[in-house]
């Protein structure tokens, strides 16, 4: 548990460093972009959206998988579970070892991405 408050800003770029088990990022992506499937071993992953609209796609990875580092996956392969489409007011919480892929096919997407650790 922090021993103060937190501020988090849309406008910063790296990972905030703060609350051990957890960290917050900002990120603006522009169509077209089709996100590389990956997985997380020891990480939720929590979706907020500030702008725009994006799909993601979850699963299970399939095909060659590469732990790019510890308990981060990718692959260029998933095999699609479920489809969901992100507005402003929508998130989305990707519970560890589910596969998952961001695509913003017009304008611009704009999100918060929280990492949580798995207990």
């Amino acid at each position: 548990m922090a021993d103060k408050a937190i501020k988090y800003s849309a406008k910063g770029v790296d990972f905030a460093p703060g609350v051990k088990g957890f960290s917050a990022k900002a990120v603006e992506i522009k169509a077209p972009f089709s996100g590389r499937p990956e997985a997380h071993k020891y990480q939720h992953d929590l979706y907020v959206v500030i702008s725009g609209t994006a799909k993601v796609k979850t699963g299970v990875l399939n095909g060659d998988i590469d732990e790019i580092s510890d308990g981060e996956y990718r692959s260029d392969e998933m095999i699609v579970e479920e489809e969901h489409i992100l507005q402003l007011g929508d998130s989305l919480l990707i519970p560890t070892g589910v596969g998952h892929s961001l695509i913003v096919e017009s304008g611009t997407y704009s999100q918060w991405v929280f990492k949580i650790d798995k207990k």
